[in-house]
C-alpha cells in the first residue's frame, strides 16, 4: 500500500508517517506528499502499478487536489459525520463527484463517522445520504472515540496503539472490511 498526502494545507497523513517511522514502528508505510493537483494525478497514474492500493488523503472539501484524485481514483471513501455543518458541505461535494464520474467511473462509499453513541442523528444521516443516487453507505461506522486520534498521532492504528480500545478496533475492522471485501456489509 502506498499513502499519497495531497493536503497542501494540512499534512497530517505526512507527518503521522514521519512520526511512526521515527519511532521505528513496523512495518514502515511509504507515503508521499504530492500537494500540487498536476503531480498528483500524473504521478499515482504511474505508481498505480507498483501498488495494489494507493490511499489518497486530499481533505474534506473542494479543492484541485480533490478534483485531481476523483480522475485517478476507483474508490471515493467520504466521510460523513452526523451534524448539521457536514450534511450542508454534501450538496456540493456531490456536484464535484458527479462532474468528475463523467470522465471517469468510480464508486462512493460514504463511511458515518464520528457517529453519535445515542440519538437519531446516526440514523437522519443515513437516511439523508440515501437520498443521493450514486452514494452507498458503509454499514459498520467509525464512532467519536479519542483512540482514533490519539493512535495517529503516534502514528499507529487503532491496532497497534495501547491501551487498546475493543469497541474501537471492532469498528475499525468492520470499516476496513466492508470497504476492501468483495462480500461488503455496505447498506
Amino acid at each position: 500500500m502506498l499513502l499519497v498526502d495531497g493536503d497542501h494545507r494540512q499534512t497530517s497523513l505526512s507527518k503521522a508517517i514521519a512520526v511512526r517511522s521515527d519511532s521505528g514502528l513496523v512495518p514502515s508505510v511509504p507515503c508521499i506528499v504530492l500537494d500540487d493537483a498536476r503531480a498528483l494525478r500524473q504521478q499515482v497514474a504511474l505508481l498505480r502499478a507498483k501498488y495494489q492500493d494507493i490511499l489518497i488523503d486530499v481533505g474534506g472539501k473542494d479543492s484541485n487536489a480533490l478534483r485531481a484524485a476523483l480522475t485517478v481514483t476507483d474508490v471515493l471513501i467520504l466521510p460523513v459525520a452526523p451534524e448539521s455543518v457536514e450534511l450542508w458541505a454534501l450538496d456540493d461535494v456531490v456536484d464535484v463527484i458527479t462532474e468528475a464520474q463523467s470522465l471517469h467511473s468510480f464508486r462512493v462509499l460514504v463511511l458515518l463517522n464520528r457517529a453519535k453513541p445515542t440519538g437519531r442523528d446516526n440514523d437522519e444521516t443515513r437516511a439523508l445520504v440515501a437520498e443521493y443516487p450514486g452514494l452507498t453507505m458503509l454499514g459498520p461506522s467509525l464512532g467519536q472515540r479519542s483512540a482514533f486520534g490519539s493512535a495517529f498521532g503516534r502514528g499507529q492504528s487503532v491496532i497497534e496503539y495501547r491501551p487498546t480500545n475493543a469497541k474501537a478496533i471492532t469498528e475499525f475492522r468492520a470499516v476496513m472490511n466492508a470497504v476492501f471485501s468483495s462480500s461488503s456489509p455496505i447498506l
